[in-house]
């Protein structure tokens, strides 16, 4: 599919330009409950085009949690110069694996971080997919962005280490491959901050060690996200990348931002209980500008975009950062 993409940045500030979307595409799939498969999307123009692999949620919908969503995230990280890859992770409801008798369902938490690096081995069979990418890709410069269980994919790839409750032992996923990423949303520490319900549930939740997350990442947390389902201290909990492990981190906290910071996981999507292009506009902006910087795109592109939003969207969110 090809089409022609025109996105709201800022005013007089839309990206726009054509895209490729192909999906979906199978890759090798061996030890793995289901086949592998991901959606490419990049934009036409460029010759050198960042990886960028996108981890979506777990979510109650059938086709957010999966290759078919978060597309207007997607989209808009293609505009600005990236190849968007995003796999299908086994906890997606189209799959209908989270009730199988495995040690990993529901989440399968082990499986999404290894999924991105599956997806980072193959990058070299994309262009028999997608010969629109052949000779484009800067395979050396790759990010990872997740967002609600996948920003905690996002953080074990780049580097935070939780506990595998089978064994009590922490468990290093950490891709080299990966410069940079995103944690969007994502859970925080475990221990008294965790809901008992939600650590019964979900006992890989209960212990997560980010000391050792030293890769450049921006944690987007929304001041109203409390999901008091999973946690006892409130919205604060999504900001725990950030304050729990070494710099570089930065961090854009998302004034009246909910679970789905304005809406980021897709077009419309009924699950979106903040509804707001501004907002959601906004982290995706600063999303791009942050990958931009970090993957020798645009060196300016992160010290702009904050200097724009102090100046003129300030009631939208605050950065801070720490080196």
């Amino acid at each position: 599919m090809t089409e022609h993409i025109t996105i709201p940045t800022r005013a007089g500030e839309p990206l726009s330009g054509p895209l490729v979307s192909v999906a979906p595409i199978a890759l090798p799939s061996q030890n793995r409950p289901a086949e592998l498969q991901l959606r490419v999307t990049a934009p036409m123009t460029d010759r050198r085009l960042p990886v960028v692999v996108l981890s979506h949620g777990h979510g109650p919908s059938q086709y957010v949690s999966s290759l078919y969503g978060y597309a207007s995230l997607a989209n808009h990280l293609a505009a600005s110069g990236f190849v968007v890859l995003q796999p299908t992770h086994a906890d997606s409801l189209t799959l209908g694996l989270r009730g199988a008798d495995s040690p990993e369902a529901p989440l399968y938490w082990r499986s999404r971080a290894h999924d991105v690096s599956r997806v980072l081995d193959h990058l070299g069979v994309l262009a028999e997919f997608v010969p629109q990418v052949a000779g484009r890709l800067d395979v050396d410069n790759v990010a990872v962005v997740g967002h609600s269980m996948g920003g905690h994919t996002a953080g074990m790839v780049l580097g935070a280490r939780p506990r595998d409750p089978a064994t009590g032992e922490p468990v290093n996923a950490r891709d080299e491959r990966i410069k940079a990423g995103v944690m969007m949303a994502a859970p925080g520490r475990g221990g008294d901050a965790l809901d008992p319900n939600a650590a019964r549930r979900y006992p890989v939740l209960a212990d997560t060690d980010f000391t050792a997350m030293t890769a450049p990442t921006l944690v987007v947390a929304g001041d109203r996200d409390h999901a008091r389902h999973l946690n006892v201290i409130g919205a604060a909990w999504q900001a725990d990348a950030y304050h729990l492990a070494p710099g570089p981190k930065f961090l854009l906290d998302v004034h009246g931002g909910e679970h789905s910071l304005g809406g980021i996981s897709g077009y419309d999507v009924a699950e979106t209980t903040d509804e707001s292009l501004p907002r959601a506009a906004m982290v995706m902006r600063l999303t791009a500008a942050f990958l931009r910087t970090q993957l020798g795109l645009d060196p300016h592109a992160w010290t702009e975009a904050t200097t724009r939003l102090a100046r003129e969207s300030a009631h939208l969110a605050t950065v801070r950062e720490k080196r």
